[in-house]
């Protein structure tokens, strides 16, 4: 039997990877003010036609999703259009509800 060595720890999980519908009103938003990370993640993005509108359907992180959120916090304010508040709305009810095990 080898000895175990002390020093070693074992790596941190990361976040699983999860898939999320993101507005296309985000998306657009994100998509000009965004950080690098999450531009590169909308890139990778598959879209999906809804209607009049359409979402971006993207495979990240659950961090990288709160910090789109974060990041599209413009929209979720009181000189917003309605669609707009209510697009921020509806990420962050989608977010929440992958938050709960």
């Amino acid at each position: 039997m080898l000895p175990a060595d002390l020093g070693e720890q074992p790596a941190p999980a990361s976040d699983p990877d999860l898939v999320l519908d993101l507005p296309g009103l985000l998306a657009d938003h994100l998509a000009t003010v965004g950080d690098e990370a999450v531009r590169r993640t909308l890139a990778s993005g598959r879209t999906i036609r809804r209607g009049q509108g359409h979402s971006l359907r993207i495979t990240a992180p659950l961090e990288l999703h709160r910090a789109a959120l974060q990041q599209s916090a413009a929209l979720a304010a009181d000189t917003a259009g309605p669609a707009e508040r209510k697009a921020h709305r509806v990420y962050a009810a989608r977010i929440t509800a992958a938050e709960r095990p």
